[in-house]
């Protein structure tokens, strides 16, 4: 069972979170050593950009509104 961890900045070292249900099925508790060969380093996927247009397909039309009155200024917004 593979646990993706993320390696933190931690002062001027890093940390890595280690989950506590991770922890207690490897008995893994406050001071334990551990050995970290062979490491696996996963590389993060780059975060896809979206285009509006490719968001807004993604509404149903029952959910699209028109635009709707507000009032008017109350202080010195320009409208």
């Amino acid at each position: 069972m593979a646990t993706p961890v993320k390696v933190k900045k931690w002062g001027s070292s890093m940390a890595v979170l280690i989950p506590s249900q991770f922890a207690k099925m490897r008995d893994i508790g406050v001071g334990s050593i551990i050995d970290l060969e062979p490491v696996r380093v996963v590389k993060p996927r780059r975060r896809r950009r979206y285009k509006l247009s490719e968001l807004m397909a993604e509404f149903k039309p029952k959910h699209r509104h028109g635009e709707w009155n507000v009032g008017r200024p109350v202080g010195k917004e320009i409208w």
